[in-house]
Protein backbone atom coordinates (compact mmCIF):
# COMPACT_ATOMS: atom_id res chain seq x y z
CA UNK A 1 0.00 0.00 0.00
CA UNK A 2 1.59 3.49 -0.66
CA UNK A 3 -0.57 6.55 0.92
CA UNK A 4 0.34 10.25 -0.26
CA UNK A 5 -1.55 13.49 1.13
CA UNK A 6 -1.53 16.22 -1.63
CA UNK A 7 -2.39 19.53 -0.05
CA UNK A 8 -3.38 21.83 -3.18
CA UNK A 9 -2.34 25.48 -3.16
CA UNK A 10 -5.92 26.40 -2.78
CA UNK A 11 -6.45 24.19 0.41
CA UNK A 12 -8.16 21.17 -1.40
CA UNK A 13 -6.97 18.25 -0.09
CA UNK A 14 -6.25 14.60 -2.02
CA UNK A 15 -5.43 11.66 -0.61
CA UNK A 16 -4.03 8.83 -3.15
CA UNK A 17 -4.45 5.37 -1.19
CA UNK A 18 -3.40 3.05 -4.49
CA UNK A 19 -3.28 -0.72 -3.53
CA UNK A 20 -3.46 -3.42 -5.46
CA UNK A 21 -6.91 -3.84 -6.51
CA UNK A 22 -9.07 -4.08 -10.37
CA UNK A 23 -11.21 -1.47 -9.25
CA UNK A 24 -11.01 2.04 -7.87
CA UNK A 25 -12.85 4.12 -5.85
CA UNK A 26 -12.91 8.62 -5.80
CA UNK A 27 -14.60 10.03 -2.88
CA UNK A 28 -15.57 13.77 -2.68
CA UNK A 29 -16.57 15.09 1.26
CA UNK A 30 -17.77 18.65 1.39
CA UNK A 31 -17.58 19.51 5.37
CA UNK A 32 -20.91 20.88 5.64
CA UNK A 33 -24.07 19.04 7.01
CA UNK A 34 -26.81 19.78 9.16
CA UNK A 35 -25.21 20.65 12.20
CA UNK A 36 -24.44 24.15 10.49
CA UNK A 37 -27.78 24.71 8.64
CA UNK A 38 -30.23 27.80 9.32
CA UNK A 39 -33.17 26.26 11.41
CA UNK A 40 -35.03 27.62 9.17
CA UNK A 41 -33.70 25.32 6.35
CA UNK A 42 -32.78 22.23 7.85
CA UNK A 43 -32.46 19.44 5.25
CA UNK A 44 -30.92 21.57 2.78
CA UNK A 45 -27.87 19.91 2.57
CA UNK A 46 -29.48 16.74 2.39
CA UNK A 47 -32.03 18.06 -0.37
CA UNK A 48 -28.60 19.41 -2.14
CA UNK A 49 -27.25 15.77 -2.15
CA UNK A 50 -30.34 14.38 -4.25
CA UNK A 51 -29.96 17.42 -6.21
CA UNK A 52 -26.15 16.58 -7.22
CA UNK A 53 -27.09 14.00 -9.66
CA UNK A 54 -29.53 15.83 -11.58
CA UNK A 55 -27.54 17.40 -14.24
CA UNK A 56 -29.67 18.99 -17.12
CA UNK A 57 -29.29 17.46 -20.54
CA UNK A 58 -26.90 14.67 -19.07
CA UNK A 59 -27.76 11.17 -17.74
CA UNK A 60 -24.83 10.72 -14.82
CA UNK A 61 -26.00 7.15 -14.19
CA UNK A 62 -25.32 6.12 -17.64
CA UNK A 63 -22.11 8.15 -17.75
CA UNK A 64 -21.09 6.28 -14.53
CA UNK A 65 -21.94 2.59 -15.67
CA UNK A 66 -20.24 3.29 -18.75
CA UNK A 67 -17.44 3.81 -17.20
CA UNK A 68 -18.09 0.50 -15.73
CA UNK A 69 -19.03 1.67 -12.38
CA UNK A 70 -21.71 2.84 -9.91
CA UNK A 71 -22.32 6.25 -7.61
CA UNK A 72 -23.90 7.28 -4.61
CA UNK A 73 -24.37 9.92 -1.89
CA UNK A 74 -24.14 10.51 1.53
CA UNK A 75 -25.09 13.51 4.10
CA UNK A 76 -23.71 13.63 7.72
CA UNK A 77 -23.92 16.02 10.65
CA UNK A 78 -20.75 17.85 9.45
CA UNK A 79 -20.36 16.58 5.54
CA UNK A 80 -21.44 15.33 2.24
CA UNK A 81 -20.18 12.79 0.40
CA UNK A 82 -20.16 12.02 -3.67
CA UNK A 83 -18.72 8.33 -4.07
CA UNK A 84 -17.63 6.56 -7.27
CA UNK A 85 -16.41 3.02 -7.44
CA UNK A 86 -15.80 1.47 -10.39
CA UNK A 87 -13.26 -0.50 -13.07
CA UNK A 88 -9.78 0.55 -12.06
CA UNK A 89 -8.81 2.00 -15.40
CA UNK A 90 -11.19 4.31 -15.32
CA UNK A 91 -10.44 5.80 -12.23
CA UNK A 92 -9.87 9.19 -14.23
CA UNK A 93 -12.57 8.91 -15.89
CA UNK A 94 -14.57 8.51 -12.62
CA UNK A 95 -12.54 11.92 -11.21
CA UNK A 96 -13.57 13.93 -13.89
CA UNK A 97 -17.15 13.15 -13.22
CA UNK A 98 -16.95 13.51 -9.42
CA UNK A 99 -15.81 16.91 -10.30
CA UNK A 100 -18.82 17.94 -13.02
CA UNK A 101 -21.06 17.29 -10.53
CA UNK A 102 -19.25 18.63 -7.62
CA UNK A 103 -18.87 22.25 -9.77
CA UNK A 104 -22.54 22.38 -11.85
CA UNK A 105 -24.51 25.00 -10.43
CA UNK A 106 -27.37 24.42 -13.57
CA UNK A 107 -30.27 22.71 -12.50
CA UNK A 108 -34.33 22.43 -13.75
CA UNK A 109 -37.09 23.45 -11.67
CA UNK A 110 -38.68 20.37 -12.98
CA UNK A 111 -36.01 18.12 -11.32
CA UNK A 112 -36.16 20.04 -7.90
CA UNK A 113 -39.66 19.06 -7.73
CA UNK A 114 -39.24 15.78 -8.48
CA UNK A 115 -36.39 15.59 -6.07
CA UNK A 116 -38.19 17.17 -3.10
CA UNK A 117 -40.98 14.23 -3.45
CA UNK A 118 -38.30 11.98 -3.35
CA UNK A 119 -36.93 13.65 0.05
CA UNK A 120 -40.48 14.22 1.33
CA UNK A 121 -41.11 10.42 0.90
CA UNK A 122 -37.59 9.63 2.44
CA UNK A 123 -38.20 11.70 5.94
CA UNK A 124 -42.29 10.17 5.87
CA UNK A 125 -40.48 6.50 5.28
CA UNK A 126 -38.00 7.34 8.29
CA UNK A 127 -40.62 8.68 10.62
CA UNK A 128 -43.02 5.43 9.92
CA UNK A 129 -40.05 3.58 10.98
CA UNK A 130 -40.47 2.52 14.60
CA UNK A 131 -36.51 1.80 14.77
CA UNK A 132 -35.69 5.04 12.62
CA UNK A 133 -37.87 6.84 15.01
CA UNK A 134 -36.86 5.64 18.18
CA UNK A 135 -33.39 6.69 17.67
CA UNK A 136 -34.54 10.19 16.18
CA UNK A 137 -36.55 10.69 19.25
CA UNK A 138 -33.56 9.62 21.78
CA UNK A 139 -31.64 12.32 19.72
CA UNK A 140 -34.23 14.86 20.64
CA UNK A 141 -34.72 13.56 24.76
CA UNK A 142 -30.58 14.50 24.87
CA UNK A 143 -30.36 17.18 22.79
CA UNK A 144 -33.47 19.24 22.76
CA UNK A 145 -34.57 20.87 19.80
CA UNK A 146 -31.02 22.12 19.28
CA UNK A 147 -28.88 21.69 16.12
CA UNK A 148 -27.76 18.12 17.67
CA UNK A 149 -31.29 17.46 18.25
CA UNK A 150 -33.15 17.59 14.98
CA UNK A 151 -32.24 14.90 11.95
CA UNK A 152 -29.89 15.00 9.46
CA UNK A 153 -32.53 15.33 6.39
CA UNK A 154 -34.50 17.47 8.61
CA UNK A 155 -38.09 18.03 8.47
CA UNK A 156 -40.77 17.62 6.20
CA UNK A 157 -42.23 21.76 6.97
CA UNK A 158 -38.62 22.61 6.28
CA UNK A 159 -37.75 20.73 3.64
CA UNK A 160 -41.17 21.87 1.85
CA UNK A 161 -40.17 25.25 1.89
CA UNK A 162 -36.68 25.10 0.25
CA UNK A 163 -36.41 26.69 -3.02
CA UNK A 164 -33.60 26.07 -5.53
CA UNK A 165 -31.60 29.64 -4.63
CA UNK A 166 -31.34 28.00 -1.34
CA UNK A 167 -29.74 24.99 -2.55
CA UNK A 168 -27.48 27.21 -5.10
CA UNK A 169 -26.46 29.81 -2.20
CA UNK A 170 -25.57 26.74 0.30
CA UNK A 171 -23.73 25.07 -2.37
CA UNK A 172 -21.69 28.14 -3.09
CA UNK A 173 -21.09 29.13 0.33
CA UNK A 174 -19.51 25.45 1.23
CA UNK A 175 -18.29 23.72 -1.79
CA UNK A 176 -14.81 25.31 -1.71
CA UNK A 177 -11.39 24.16 -2.14
CA UNK A 178 -10.60 24.49 1.76
CA UNK A 179 -13.45 22.74 2.63
CA UNK A 180 -13.23 19.79 0.43
CA UNK A 181 -11.46 16.20 0.55
CA UNK A 182 -10.82 14.20 -2.16
CA UNK A 183 -9.94 10.66 -1.82
CA UNK A 184 -8.88 8.31 -4.55
CA UNK A 185 -8.44 4.28 -2.95
CA UNK A 186 -7.30 1.21 -4.93
CA UNK A 187 -5.62 0.39 -8.41
CA UNK A 188 -5.86 3.56 -9.71
CA UNK A 189 -3.46 5.09 -12.20
CA UNK A 190 -1.39 8.54 -11.69
CA UNK A 191 -3.38 10.20 -14.15
CA UNK A 192 -6.22 9.61 -11.64
CA UNK A 193 -4.12 11.67 -9.54
CA UNK A 194 -3.62 14.09 -12.35
CA UNK A 195 -6.76 14.64 -12.88
CA UNK A 196 -7.96 15.28 -9.62
CA UNK A 197 -5.38 17.51 -8.48
CA UNK A 198 -5.81 19.28 -11.80
CA UNK A 199 -9.97 19.76 -11.94
CA UNK A 200 -9.83 20.37 -7.86
CA UNK A 201 -7.01 22.80 -8.24
CA UNK A 202 -8.96 25.33 -10.10
CA UNK A 203 -11.68 25.77 -7.83
CA UNK A 204 -11.92 29.52 -5.61
CA UNK A 205 -13.41 31.00 -2.56
CA UNK A 206 -13.33 30.16 0.98
CA UNK A 207 -16.22 28.75 3.15
CA UNK A 208 -17.93 30.71 5.84
CA UNK A 209 -16.50 30.12 9.17
CA UNK A 210 -18.39 27.26 11.07
CA UNK A 211 -20.65 27.95 14.26
CA UNK A 212 -20.52 25.80 17.05
CA UNK A 213 -23.29 23.43 16.62
CA UNK A 214 -25.87 24.07 19.57
CA UNK A 215 -26.93 21.76 21.81
CA UNK A 216 -30.13 21.61 24.24
CA UNK A 217 -30.99 19.68 27.60
CA UNK A 218 -34.31 17.62 26.16
CA UNK A 219 -36.65 15.92 28.09
CA UNK A 220 -34.64 13.32 28.60
CA UNK A 221 -37.34 10.54 27.64
CA UNK A 222 -39.70 10.98 24.93
CA UNK A 223 -42.66 7.76 24.62
CA UNK A 224 -44.35 7.66 21.28
CA UNK A 225 -47.70 5.27 21.25
CA UNK A 226 -47.90 3.65 17.58
CA UNK A 227 -49.61 0.58 16.13
CA UNK A 228 -46.45 -1.84 16.60
CA UNK A 229 -46.39 -5.15 18.28
CA UNK A 230 -43.21 -4.76 20.06
CA UNK A 231 -41.23 -2.19 21.83
CA UNK A 232 -38.94 -0.20 19.85
CA UNK A 233 -36.11 1.34 22.26
CA UNK A 234 -33.16 3.71 21.93
CA UNK A 235 -31.30 4.96 24.74
CA UNK A 236 -28.49 8.04 23.50
CA UNK A 237 -25.72 8.73 25.70
CA UNK A 238 -23.30 12.50 24.90
CA UNK A 239 -19.87 11.49 25.56
CA UNK A 240 -17.11 13.78 26.98
CA UNK A 241 -14.94 14.08 23.39
CA UNK A 242 -12.49 16.31 22.69
CA UNK A 243 -10.84 15.45 19.81
CA UNK A 244 -13.67 14.38 17.09
CA UNK A 245 -11.41 12.37 15.13
CA UNK A 246 -9.71 10.48 18.32
CA UNK A 247 -13.25 10.13 19.68
CA UNK A 248 -14.88 9.29 16.39
CA UNK A 249 -12.43 6.60 16.20
CA UNK A 250 -12.92 5.30 19.87
CA UNK A 251 -16.78 4.87 19.07
CA UNK A 252 -16.13 2.92 16.25
CA UNK A 253 -14.07 0.66 18.45
CA UNK A 254 -16.96 0.92 20.67
CA UNK A 255 -19.37 -0.03 18.04
CA UNK A 256 -17.60 -2.82 17.22
CA UNK A 257 -18.01 -4.53 20.58
CA UNK A 258 -21.33 -3.77 20.85
CA UNK A 259 -22.96 -5.14 17.92
CA UNK A 260 -20.73 -7.24 16.06
CA UNK A 261 -20.91 -11.13 15.55
CA UNK A 262 -22.29 -13.45 18.14
CA UNK A 263 -20.43 -12.75 20.90
CA UNK A 264 -20.80 -9.14 20.93
CA UNK A 265 -22.04 -7.64 24.16
CA UNK A 266 -25.52 -6.56 22.51
CA UNK A 267 -26.24 -9.90 21.36
CA UNK A 268 -25.33 -11.47 24.54
CA UNK A 269 -27.54 -9.32 26.61
CA UNK A 270 -30.11 -8.41 24.12
CA UNK A 271 -30.47 -11.72 21.50
CA UNK A 272 -29.07 -14.85 23.74
CA UNK A 273 -31.32 -13.55 26.48
CA UNK A 274 -34.57 -13.32 24.57
CA UNK A 275 -35.28 -9.69 24.94
CA UNK A 276 -35.47 -8.88 21.05
CA UNK A 277 -34.02 -10.44 17.99
CA UNK A 278 -32.15 -7.47 16.65
CA UNK A 279 -30.30 -3.92 17.44
CA UNK A 280 -28.45 -1.72 16.68
CA UNK A 281 -25.14 1.20 17.40
CA UNK A 282 -25.52 4.39 16.06
CA UNK A 283 -22.58 7.42 16.83
CA UNK A 284 -21.06 10.19 15.77
CA UNK A 285 -18.25 13.45 16.86
CA UNK A 286 -18.09 16.63 15.72
CA UNK A 287 -15.99 19.11 17.74
CA UNK A 288 -15.97 18.71 21.17
CA UNK A 289 -19.66 16.96 21.04
CA UNK A 290 -19.92 13.13 20.79
CA UNK A 291 -22.70 10.60 21.36
CA UNK A 292 -23.25 7.08 21.44
CA UNK A 293 -27.12 5.77 20.58
CA UNK A 294 -28.11 2.16 21.08
CA UNK A 295 -31.44 0.61 19.59
CA UNK A 296 -33.84 -2.74 20.10
CA UNK A 297 -35.82 -3.30 17.66
CA UNK A 298 -39.43 -5.24 18.98
CA UNK A 299 -38.44 -6.06 22.19
CA UNK A 300 -40.72 -8.32 24.37
CA UNK A 301 -40.87 -5.28 26.91
CA UNK A 302 -40.00 -2.14 27.60
CA UNK A 303 -38.11 -2.49 31.00
CA UNK A 304 -36.07 -5.45 29.69
CA UNK A 305 -34.92 -3.80 26.95
CA UNK A 306 -34.00 -0.46 29.00
CA UNK A 307 -32.27 -2.92 31.61
CA UNK A 308 -30.57 -4.83 28.48
CA UNK A 309 -28.91 -1.51 27.00
CA UNK A 310 -28.25 0.07 30.28
CA UNK A 311 -25.92 -3.09 31.62
CA UNK A 312 -24.25 -2.94 27.71
CA UNK A 313 -23.04 0.63 28.14
CA UNK A 314 -21.11 -0.48 31.50
CA UNK A 315 -17.10 0.14 30.51
CA UNK A 316 -15.77 -3.17 29.67
CA UNK A 317 -12.07 -4.39 28.50
CA UNK A 318 -12.57 -6.50 25.40
CA UNK A 319 -11.17 -10.14 25.59
CA UNK A 320 -8.47 -11.53 23.21
CA UNK A 321 -10.74 -12.77 21.25
CA UNK A 322 -12.80 -10.21 20.39
CA UNK A 323 -9.68 -8.38 18.57
CA UNK A 324 -8.81 -11.52 15.97
CA UNK A 325 -12.19 -11.20 14.90
CA UNK A 326 -11.89 -7.80 14.30
CA UNK A 327 -8.54 -8.50 12.48
CA UNK A 328 -10.74 -10.65 9.88
CA UNK A 329 -13.84 -8.08 9.86
CA UNK A 330 -11.10 -5.17 9.33
CA UNK A 331 -9.39 -7.12 6.46
CA UNK A 332 -12.75 -8.25 5.01
CA UNK A 333 -13.63 -4.67 4.81
CA UNK A 334 -10.17 -3.20 3.70
CA UNK A 335 -10.36 -5.28 0.44
CA UNK A 336 -12.39 -2.42 -0.77
CA UNK A 337 -11.86 0.63 -1.83
CA UNK A 338 -14.99 2.47 -1.37
CA UNK A 339 -15.01 1.30 2.42
CA UNK A 340 -11.17 2.44 2.62
CA UNK A 341 -11.92 5.99 0.41
CA UNK A 342 -15.24 6.40 2.58
CA UNK A 343 -13.49 5.75 5.87
CA UNK A 344 -10.64 7.95 4.96
CA UNK A 345 -12.64 10.39 3.67
CA UNK A 346 -15.12 10.73 6.60
CA UNK A 347 -11.71 10.52 8.98
CA UNK A 348 -9.64 13.69 7.43
CA UNK A 349 -13.02 15.63 7.54
CA UNK A 350 -13.07 14.78 11.67
CA UNK A 351 -9.26 16.37 11.62
CA UNK A 352 -8.29 13.38 11.67
CA UNK A 353 -4.31 12.10 9.79
CA UNK A 354 -5.21 9.99 7.19
CA UNK A 355 -1.57 8.56 7.41
CA UNK A 356 -2.43 7.35 11.33
CA UNK A 357 -5.81 6.11 10.22
CA UNK A 358 -5.04 2.40 10.81
CA UNK A 359 -3.33 2.85 13.94
CA UNK A 360 -5.82 4.99 15.32
CA UNK A 361 -8.61 2.25 14.45
CA UNK A 362 -6.58 -0.51 16.07
CA UNK A 363 -6.23 1.50 19.03
CA UNK A 364 -9.58 2.06 19.57
CA UNK A 365 -10.98 -1.73 19.25
CA UNK A 366 -8.27 -2.47 21.90
CA UNK A 367 -10.10 0.12 24.52
CA UNK A 368 -12.99 -1.67 23.90
CA UNK A 369 -15.76 0.32 26.00
CA UNK A 370 -13.45 0.77 29.00
CA UNK A 371 -12.60 4.27 27.93
CA UNK A 372 -16.67 5.31 28.71
CA UNK A 373 -15.75 5.17 32.38
CA UNK A 374 -16.24 9.30 33.17
CA UNK A 375 -16.58 10.23 30.15
CA UNK A 376 -20.51 10.28 30.15
CA UNK A 377 -22.03 13.29 30.02
CA UNK A 378 -25.75 13.09 29.78
CA UNK A 379 -28.66 10.65 28.81
CA UNK A 380 -32.04 10.83 26.75
CA UNK A 381 -34.25 7.45 26.05
CA UNK A 382 -37.20 7.07 23.90
CA UNK A 383 -39.68 4.24 23.01
CA UNK A 384 -42.25 3.50 20.24
CA UNK A 385 -44.46 0.85 22.32
CA UNK A 386 -47.70 -0.04 21.05
CA UNK A 387 -51.08 1.77 21.89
Amino acid sequence: MVRDVLRLDNGAVVVADRFEASTAAVVVAVGVGSLYEEAGKRGVTHFLEHMLFRLPGFDVDEAVESLGGTNNAYTQRDALFIAFEGISESAAGLAELAYRLYSNEKYAEEDLKKEKDAVLSELRQTREDPSERARELALRALFGDSDWGTPVGGTPETVEELTLADLLEHKRAWFTPGNTVVVLSGGFGKDAVDMTANLFGKLEGRAPSKKTPSKGRGPRLIEERRDVDGVYYSLAVEVAAGDAAAAHTLLYGASFHLEAGTKSILFNLVRNSGVAYSYYVDYDAVGDTAYLAVVVESARSLEEARGAVEEALKPRSPPGYRLRFFEYLWRSSWRSPLNRALTLAEYVIKGGDPLRLEQAIEDAVKAGTAWLEGRLVQRGEAAVVPG
